[in-house]
């Protein structure tokens, strides 16, 4: 094995392959193999940025393309009135303008469907985790297409890269809802889920760490206007809390993750239960926090983890891997 997630990029490149989506990367589809190297992904952005800039010449209007789909710098436009006003068959010139621009409006939505695989692809190079049995639905892969290809910013392609890698790990993880809750955010929305993602524990953000998330720009204000497009629900409700029960029988053992780290718990009671007061996540919220890139804030999970600890639990903070959907490995512990 070339690198840890290969058996999961090779299930994405697969599974787009097959129903044709990110036709612009078919060639470079075939030659991977499942490979992953410093000089193919060279390869792979000089592409894209020659498309780029062949897009752009055409809707200019700068470059045509010929009949055997070369491009050729166009001349100057003949700006002399045209004649025969009355007629009713439509303008050759017209007609050509129109075939141009449908060709660079497609060529930017394969542009940036690439660049969404990219970084899905990017999202799974390091993931240890065994591909699923079960394929990624046909109409969601189509609508994330759809989706996908409208956006240009780099930080809405990767949220759309990272719903598809987690899409590929474990097919159902993101409803169609969401899909088109995601497609209607803009850049500064998107900018703010991913800052807030860095808190996120076992699916829900511990409340009493004002402090860590106000260093990283999480105000109340943020809050508000998350719970405004439907993220978190109750911001301005005081005593909201979760609690979580025993995973085993025999003593107390449970598990609270947060991006690359794992809180661990255990003690000799399996009676017992632990909570945290927090804000809620919405349903969308749950699968649309996934999406942030930032690591584990490690002062922030010290807090949450002196907290439970003084619920009579013992507490690990671990780095952990995952190993199959709901199920990981854990290594590098640290009693707090």
């Amino acid at each position: 094995m070339d690198f840890p997630g290969e058996k999961l990029v090779i299930k994405l490149w697969e599974t787009v392959a097959e129903k044709g989506v990110g036709n612009l990367f078919k060639p470079w589809q075939m030659r991977r193999e499942g490979r992953v190297s410093i000089q193919l992904k060279s390869e792979e952005l000089i592409m894209i940025a020659q498309a780029e800039r062949h897009a752009d010449l055409i809707r200019k209007g700068e470059a045509i393309i010929d009949a055997s789909r070369n491009l050729l710098l166009s001349t100057a436009p003949d700006n002399t009135p045209q004649e025969n006003k009355g007629d009713a068959r439509l303008n050759p010139e017209l007609a050509n303008a129109a075939c141009e621009i449908s060709v660079a409006d497609t060529l930017r939505r394969e542009i940036n469907t690439t660049r969404a695989l990219l970084c899905a692809e990017e999202a799974l190079q390091d993931d240890t985790q065994e591909p699923p049995n079960t394929k990624v639905d046909d109409d969601w892969l189509f609508r994330w297409r759809d989706s996908a290809s409208e956006v240009s910013s780099e930080e809405l392609q990767f949220l759309w890269g990272k719903v598809l890698a987690g899409e590929v790990k474990a097919p159902g993880s993101f409803s169609l809802r969401t899909l088109e809750f995601i497609r209607n955010l803009s850049t500064h929305e998107a900018e703010a889920i991913a800052t807030l993602s860095e808190f996120i524990v076992a699916g829900v953000i511990y409340r009493d760490a004002k402090e860590n998330l106000e260093e990283r720009g999480v105000i109340f204000d943020t809050l508000l206007s998350m719970q405004d497009i439907g993220v978190l629900s109750g911001v301005e409700a005081i005593g909201m809390s979760m609690n979580w029960k025993s995973l085993d029988e025999s003593s107390f053992k449970q598990v609270l993750t947060s991006n690359s780290m794992a809180l661990i718990l255990s003690g000799d009671d399996p009676s017992v239960t632990i909570s945290l007061p927090i804000y809620k996540l919405t349903t969308i919220g749950q699968q649309v926090l996934r999406l942030g890139k930032f690591g584990p804030n490690i002062d922030y999970l010290n807090k949450v983890g002196q907290h439970l600890k003084g619920q009579g639990v013992n507490v690990v903070l671990a780095k952990y891997f995952d190993v199959a959907p709901g199920q990981i490995q854990w290594f590098d512990g640290r009693n707090l």
